[in-house]
């Protein structure tokens, strides 16, 4: 039996997002954000990423709401279906409330529920 350890829901979606590296060998690629909280994100790309590592991203919401070089870290990291799947958790200080009422008028929207 897992325990969950998510403490906040987090809402499924495909999001492109932009990746910015600091160390290793790629600078910049892309993803696709699978699901995102007000605390973070799972993300699906082509690049490698190492749990303790940092990347920046940058991605829009359906309503026009932009984040934009967010600092976080990637805490979870696998590799399936020739994918780099990544859980990682906002560093810099987001705006958690806005972050939180577009996902719930995303949700709404698209008649889907939060789990």
């Amino acid at each position: 039996m897992e325990i969950e350890r998510r403490q906040v829901a987090r809402f499924s979606t495909s999001i492109p997002v932009g990746l910015r590296f600091p160390n290793g060998p790629s600078k910049e690629g892309w993803g696709r954000i699978l699901n995102l909280s007000p605390e973070g994100l799972l993300i699906q790309t082509s690049f490698q990423m190492k749990v303790a590592g940092v990347v920046y991203v940058t991605f829009a919401l359906k309503d026009g709401a932009r984040f934009e070089n967010l600092r976080a870290r990637i805490i979870r990291s696998a590799y399936e279906e020739g994918y780099h799947l990544a859980g990682i958790a906002f560093d810099d200080v987001v705006d958690q409330e806005t972050l939180r009422d577009v996902i719930a008028a995303l949700a709404y929207e698209g008649g889907m529920t939060i789990s």
